[in-house]
């Protein structure tokens, strides 16, 4: 049978385990993140104009894969909505953007691919963060919309940034599933469209 000092220094224990473990997850989710911290969104003849800047941060055991040789997929999801008065507002359109960033070990260069552009485009760089920040920088992309735009009516911009981890290799899937380090999400912003 347990004595009270044996009890008291199991729950002491059981305490500091409890603390352990919610430092860890709160240091691995503080370590990296992906933000979406501008977007400017116009909307046009049959086209959403967006421009913007995401910051994609990433921690070491993620940092640890690229270098290896490991490709990223990350998306870029939009959603457009048409706001109304009295019920919620409607979807007009939504769109997900794709980039990846891989290290290529010959060259010693970072690549960033961008899967969402029509031919598919390459780009080099000599530093992951100077990949990193141009796989987040929304230059002036032109998204086809499917309807006319209404010139009295008030539109918002979903977005959100996410990792693909169903995009890693098979191996790595069931880490990046169970580790918070390779749970990467901005979660949704909302901006203002202007037309």
């Amino acid at each position: 049978m347990a004595t009270v000092s044996t009890m008291r220094v199991l729950q002491k224990n059981s305490v500091a385990l409890a603390a352990g473990f919610l430092l860890v997850l709160t240091s691995a989710s503080a370590m990296a993140s992906f933000e979406v911290s501008k977007i400017e969104a116009s909307a046009g003849e049959g086209k959403l104009t967006v421009s913007g800047e995401i910051d994609l941060s990433l921690n070491n055991k993620v940092e640890e894969a690229v270098s290896k040789g490991i490709p990223l997929d990350v998306e870029i999801e939009l959603r457009l909505y048409r706001e109304r008065p009295i019920i919620w507002s409607r979807r007009v359109a939504s769109w997900t953007l794709r980039r990846q960033i891989r290290y290529h070990a010959l060259s010693g260069q970072y690549l960033v691919l961008y899967r969402d552009r029509h031919p598919r485009e390459l780009e080099s760089f000599t530093s992951l963060q100077e990949a990193l920040h141009q796989m987040g920088t929304l230059n002036s992309i032109d998204l086809k919309i499917g309807e006319p735009i209404q010139s009295s009516g008030r539109y918002k911009l979903e977005s959100r940034v996410t990792l693909d981890i169903e995009s890693l290799p098979p191996p790595l899937r069931p880490v990046a599933y169970t580790s918070l380090a390779w749970h990467l999400n901005s979660g949704w912003s909302t901006w203002t469209v202007q037309h």
